[in-house]
């Protein structure tokens, strides 16, 4: 059994940043472009990335695909949102059973490598909306040092302020068989010849040996 979460939103077009709004055409070019196979955003806490196996602040999961949808209803409807499917890591299922509140925060490559257009790099969550809240992200756009910079991927990307986010899990039947489905089906045919069966005893043995 594979757990997902259900796509959900995490940006608005007009939504503040450390210094510039979130334009339409971003999100529309970060859902249109985005491609784990050229550069996959991760999930992290806080935007802060630590590469330490044991650490709070490793990964959380994986952006898996973008989607760009106008808002109908609402006091948002006629913006432009993006939505998100990820793939959670253990730690965020978590984080989500355990009915923490969460918000998210993207960090947005306004032009990306050399295509010129918006993408999405990293997706931070966190419990905490003020830590990167729009004071937060104005205070260190302003201040004389970003606290903020040594968090970037790259000194031109922006973050956006921390919106609350619902994510909702579900459970995804696996199809591939269990092992033991598969070594038992291996000695389950009515009618084989000796090779036959000294063959499925040796697919067996390297089925349980990887």
């Amino acid at each position: 059994m594979t757990v997902k979460a259900k796509r959900f939103r995490i940006g608005v077009e007009g939504a503040t940043t450390d210094g510039r709004e979130i334009q339409r055409e971003w999100l529309e070019q970060m859902a249109a472009s985005y491609n784990p196979a050229v550069y996959t955003a991760l999930i992290n806490l806080e935007h802060i990335k630590s590469y330490l196996p044991d650490s709070t602040f490793n990964r959380y999961g994986k952006v898996t695909a973008l989607f760009a949808e106008e808002i109908t209803e609402g006091p948002l409807a006629g913006k432009m949102a993006l939505y998100a499917d990820v793939e959670p890591t253990e730690s965020l299922v978590e984080l989500v059973k355990k009915g923490q509140k969460l918000f998210t925060s993207m960090e947005v490559s306004p032009k990306f490598a050399d295509t010129g257009k918006a993408y999405l790099v990293g997706l931070a969550a966190t419990d905490d909306p003020a830590s990167l809240g729009t004071e937060m992200l104005t205070f260190s756009a302003s201040a004389a040092h970003n606290p903020l910079a040594n968090r970037k991927q790259n000194p031109a990307n922006l973050f956006t302020a921390a919106e609350e986010t619902v994510i909702e899990l579900e459970e995804i039947q696996d199809d591939k068989p269990s092992l033991f489905a598969r070594v038992t089906a291996l000695f389950t045919k009515k009618e084989q010849s000796d090779d036959a069966r000294f063959s499925d005893v040796h697919k067996a043995v390297e089925l349980v040996a990887h």
